[in-house]
């Protein structure tokens, strides 16, 4: 199964709705939350929004959406954007967004994207925690991530993506879902909170690493969430906003 996208990944999603609903309405939560982080609307407009690999928007809130004058996704997967425009097209056109989807790769040519919007808030969903697995060695996965939150300085953006993902010792929906905990990068606790919420999901050794611990500067407020990608396989979640 390609992790980035294709009629597996569709499938698998459509038919794990039930069980990814909790983690899509923590999600939900949590950019419902942040709404009041979007930024000044100046003249009285609303924000604009580019969404990177937006997949189908499986997990994502059109509620949250609807808040955004405009909406510009992103997806290298063919067949994301009109499974996207399916799934949350009418129900935006209904709130006025204007809704533009992409096939292309937005990470690998960001900057350009980020000049030709240069007021747009950025948001990742759910696609950072994939770079390592798009590039060979760990050091060059590290190298692009790097480079991408560089290229996001001075920018509103925000991310939700994979931090840690392996099996769990009881499968869903026996396992209930640990509820979304709240943690501050780089406070000095990192190992104590880790140990603390693999035990809460029933992590079993050994567990992936997505390389993404160093995506968010010191200080940002991290929302972590349980996400049961298959019943007897987990990923730990992270979310985060960065403000300019």
């Amino acid at each position: 199964m390609n992790l980035t996208g294709g009629i597996s990944w569709h499938w698998l999603a459509w038919r794990s709705q039930a069980r990814w609903a909790p983690t899509a309405q923590a999600i939900e939560q949590w950019l419902l939350q942040s709404a009041q982080a979007l930024p000044t609307k100046e003249s009285h407009e609303k924000p604009t929004l580019l969404l990177i690999g937006a997949s189908a928007g499986w997990m994502m809130s059109c509620q949250w959406l609807s808040q955004f004058a405009r909406v510009d996704t992103f997806d290298i997967d063919p067949l994301a954007a009109f499974l996207f425009k399916l799934r949350h097209g009418a129900a935006l056109k209904a709130q006025g967004v204007v809704l533009n989807c992409h096939t292309q790769d937005a990470l690998q040519n960001l900057d350009a994207l980020l000049a030709a919007h240069p007021k747009a808030m950025v948001f990742f969903d759910n696609v950072l925690g994939q770079i390592r697995f798009q590039n060979p060695r760990t050091d060059q996965a590290e190298k692009r991530l790097g480079s991408v939150t560089q290229a996001l300085h001075g920018r509103h953006w925000g991310s939700v993506h994979d931090h840690l993902s392996g099996p769990v010792l009881k499968a869903w929906p026996e396992a209930p879902l640990p509820q979304a905990q709240v943690c501050v990068q780089g406070d000095g606790r990192e190992s104590m909170f880790t140990q603390q919420w693999l035990g809460a999901m029933g992590a079993q050794s050994p567990w992936l690493d997505h390389l993404t611990e160093t995506v968010f500067p010191g200080g940002t407020a991290l929302t972590n969430m349980a996400w049961p990608m298959k019943p007897s396989y987990w990923h730990w979640l992270q979310a985060g906003w960065v403000r300019p």
